[in-house]
């Protein structure tokens, strides 16, 4: 992805998915005083260390996905008017569109499950659906539900639990960014694209830990 000033690039895509693998750390989710802690704090400082760290793998996973698809789409738009199949379809799909943000009204792009369709299908690829329906499913779930979760938290006690509980606990972290790389892999894997390395592995960050203050305050007590 390039932006404006062309000594300048930036690969949102590549940018994302590093966050999304350098948030995964281990956490120990016991603790031998847990309800002093609960008690000092006023809360659970062990589940809210969780959740805090598993949200940006969560997000930076989706994220991943959606500067890809964003800019795939982007790089399409720009060539409407060529005349090669794909902007043939574009046209045919989306009609005249003379500003990009336009096609987020769209009900083929306004969500990015549906987006993802229509780039398969403009790019003439088959669908994640339909060669990984595991991996579709696995990315509702990023999508949909962790996702939408951790973006507009519904405080509804039994609803709220659920969705910690599950990632949490049920969910290993680095599913979701697992997620992530598969998808993009998907679009490489039907374009005979060779994937670049980072898509397998971090080449640009990697986070030495998370540091808990919750922590520090209970070995000074």
């Amino acid at each position: 992805m390039t932006s404006g000033n062309p000594r300048f690039t930036l690969n949102l895509t590549h940018c994302y998915l590093e966050i999304a693998r350098s948030s995964i750390v281990s956490l120990k989710l016991d603790h031998p005083n847990v309800d002093r802690l609960i008690e000092k704090h006023g809360c659970n400082p062990i589940i809210n260390a969780t959740i805090s760290v598993v949200s940006v793998t969560i997000i930076y996973s989706y994220l991943a996905i959606e500067s890809f698809v964003n800019y795939q789409l982007y790089r399409i738009w720009e060539k409407r008017d060529d005349t090669c199949q794909r902007s043939k379809r574009f046209r045919e799909l989306f009609g005249e569109v003379d500003d990009f943000r336009k096609l987020a009204r769209h009900k083929k792009a306004r969500e990015l499950s549906e987006r993802i369709k229509t780039l398969c299908d403009l790019l003439n690829y088959k669908k994640p659906h339909e060669v990984n329906p595991i991996l579709w499913q696995d990315f509702k779930e990023l999508n949909e539900d962790s996702r939408h979760f951790i973006v507009h938290p519904y405080p509804e006690d039994q609803l709220f639990n659920k969705n910690l509980k599950r990632i949490g606990y049920k969910t290993p972290t680095d599913k979701y960014c697992n997620i992530a790389q598969q998808m993009l892999l998907h679009f490489h894997d039907q374009g005979g694209i060779k994937p670049p390395n980072w898509l397998k592995k971090n080449t640009l960050v990697r986070f030495t830990g998370v540091k808990f203050l919750w922590g520090e305050d209970q070995d000074s007590e």
